[in-house]
């Protein structure tokens, strides 16, 4: 028996609801759907029931980019098994005419997602495996302020228009070595625009020295109650003096009178930079993945 359901994007305040209880684990995926990016969404109620308070999984779709949003209590049952993992009626046919390119979420509800689309002959070119980790300013408040000795000359401010033309190798390095998988091309015009945007938006810090821009990092999703910090990038020359440290504290200070909770994603190969982000008190609480398909 097969108990998803296609529903319309908006409007639906169990759908709301269910993410906000797990927005740790998919900022992402409630940004896009803010955003009006998602264009399909599936809903998976408990047998018998069609309440908000019992989904039990949500499948998000929108710009080739799916996102599975599991319950934790009921998905290890068999249960969930038995009734979610058949996929949704026509959804292989709607990712092969609208091709999938990544799903991104927990780990562990994509080792269930993608065990099952195998069976649909849907298999994943590359996988990146990342740690979730989680801040909450209000917390360590109550131990110490965030405080990080600055290398010396170091300036940390916003980004100005003017900033666009050294801002944008800073943005293609880190794509080049943190966002695109193997094999994908560069696309100078599309990072120009992540720039454009970041700027416009207000979203993006960069840290100079004697009149170079050395580095940056940015908020690059925001749900209802959390920030999601990405686009961390140190020209490599640079790297090792403390540049990433001093950026992610002064994106937390500048963005605490918004919110308190600040989330991201680090690739567990990424050694130098768990290690900043543990000197931070940045807690992992999951792990993490992106996997693509084309």
């Amino acid at each position: 028996m097969n108990i998803w359901k296609k529903i319309h994007r908006t409007g639906h305040t169990d759908i709301i609801s269910f993410l906000k209880e797990r927005e740790d684990y998919c900022v992402n995926a409630i940004a896009r759907l803010n955003s009006g990016t998602i264009n399909t969404i599936w809903a998976a109620y408990k047998p018998g029931t069609h309440k908000g308070s019992s989904i039990c999984a949500l499948l998000l779709y929108g710009k080739r980019f799916l996102f599975p949003v599991f319950n934790f209590s009921f998905e290890q049952t068999a249960e969930f098994k038995k009734h979610c993992l058949p996929l949704p009626f026509l959804f292989p046919f709607v990712l092969k005419n609208d091709p999938l390119h990544a799903i991104q979420g927990l780990a562990e509800d994509l080792d269930l997602l993608e065990n099952a689309l195998k069976k649909k002959g849907i298999v994943s070119a590359s996988q990146y495996d990342y740690e979730l980790r989680s801040f909450n300013n209000s917390t360590a408040k109550k131990n110490q302020e965030i405080t990080v000795k600055i290398p010396p000359g170091l300036l940390i401010r916003k980004a100005e228009a003017s900033d666009l033309n050294q801002l944008l190798p800073l943005q293609a390095g880190y794509e080049k070595e943190e966002v695109l998988p193997k094999g994908a091309e560069f696309n100078p015009a599309a990072c120009c625009r992540t720039v454009e945007s970041l700027i416009t938006e207000d979203l993006v810090l960069t840290a100079e020295l004697k009149g170079k821009l050395v580095g940056k990092i940015n908020i690059n999703a925001k749900s209802y109650n959390r920030f999601q910090i990405g686009g961390v990038y140190v020209l490599p020359e640079y790297r090792s003096t403390g540049i990433a440290r001093a950026m992610t504290a002064a994106l937390i200070r500048e963005y605490t009178p918004f919110i308190n909770h600040f989330i991201l994603f680090v690739k567990k190969t990424n050694i130098p930079a768990r290690k900043v982000y543990d000197k931070l008190g940045f807690t992992v609480i999951e792990d993490y993945r992106i996997s693509y398909f084309s």
